[in-house]
């Protein structure tokens, strides 16, 4: 490793991380990954800044995003709910992860950014993604596409969510279920949420917390279906140390003094890395695609959300 073409790229990175993290706390719907993907991406489509910090990408992307979904594991909470309602989260999530698959093979998405986009919107989003990218070795490109993806979608939803409580005329603990469940991002959950009342927001991100805990069975059936496991068996540092702390934050004290430093410090270090992946995304790769890795997870998320609200009238 060439330090001094490390360098640029891994302090652009790191500065760009910072910028995100505080825009992310001028609204709880901003989510700092996603921030730091497209302004890496807008950053790295500057020439003359491509040049600087190009050969340094790999590797700055190799040191940060390890880091950052170790400690990720941090963030994983399992929260006690009823049976029936843990049943819901897991039908909700396979559902949205099963009809995205199908969908993307119509629309004939190749078979990683269907995995990252199927990922993201079952589980947490930018988060899901940029644990299970490199896992399955996913294209930079595909990282993006997802991340920017997902995004959209979610914003959809923290816009009209609050419309559908008095359209369908919801209870609250119906509502709660319907952002808990299939809204991709926490911040989104906890907007949606807040707008339809203060009391709406515990329930409704304990329900979020919950698929974010599922992070770890997911991750292992994407890579299954991404043709990993036809290699030889091999598991990751992080990957470890990530389950060792999900293990020990959930069934010990032992990290309570140092919780908040956790997690916060994994939300930088993905953010970074997510910025370096940014940088080396040509714009032009993204408008290949067009909109048809948006329209999948729309699709498949109005379904969900439509079969929701029949089985709701059915019985």
């Amino acid at each position: 490793m060439r330090i001094h073409r490390t360098v640029p790229a891994l302090v652009l990175s790191l500065f760009v991380a910072l910028v995100s993290v505080y825009i992310a706390t001028l609204n709880a719907s901003f989510d700092p990954l996603v921030i730091s993907i497209i302004i890496g991406m807008f950053v790295g489509n500057i020439s003359e800044v491509r040049e600087l910090t190009g050969a340094g990408v790999e590797t700055a992307i190799k040191l940060l995003l390890p880091a950052g979904i170790a400690l990720y594991g941090t963030q994983l909470v399992f929260s006690e709910l009823r049976p029936g309602i843990l049943v819901g989260i897991l039908c909700a999530a396979g559902g949205l992860f099963g009809l995205t698959l199908l969908l993307s093979r119509v629309f004939n998405l190749n078979q990683k950014l269907s995995i990252l986009l199927a990922t993201g919107v079952a589980v947490c989003g930018a988060s899901a993604i940029a644990v299970i990218s490199p896992l399955i070795g996913a294209r930079k490109e595909d990282t993006s596409i997802s991340v920017i993806s997902v995004m959209m979608l979610g914003l959809t939803g923290m816009i009209f969510f609050p419309m559908l409580y008095d359209i369908l005329s919801l209870s609250r603990e119906e509502f709660n279920f319907l952002a808990g469940s299939t809204l991709p991002m926490l911040g989104q959950v906890r907007v949606a949420a807040g707008s339809v009342c203060p009391e709406c927001v515990g329930e409704a991100l304990k329900i979020k917390l919950v698929r974010v805990s599922l992070l770890v069975f997911w991750a292992t059936i994407a890579v299954f279906l991404s043709g990993k496991e036809e290699r030889r068996v091999s598991v990751p540092w992080f990957v470890v140390v990530f389950i060792v702390l999900a293990l020990v934050s959930n069934f010990t004290r032992l990290l309570a003094p140092l919780m908040e430093y956790l997690k916060n410090g994994s939300t930088f270090l993905l953010s970074a890395a997510l910025a370096a992946i940014g940088t080396s995304v040509d714009f032009d790769a993204i408008v290949e695609e067009g909109v048809a890795p948006l329209g999948v997870i729309l699709f498949s998320w109005s379904m969900i959300i439509l079969m929701m609200y029949l089985v709701r009238n059915l019985f």
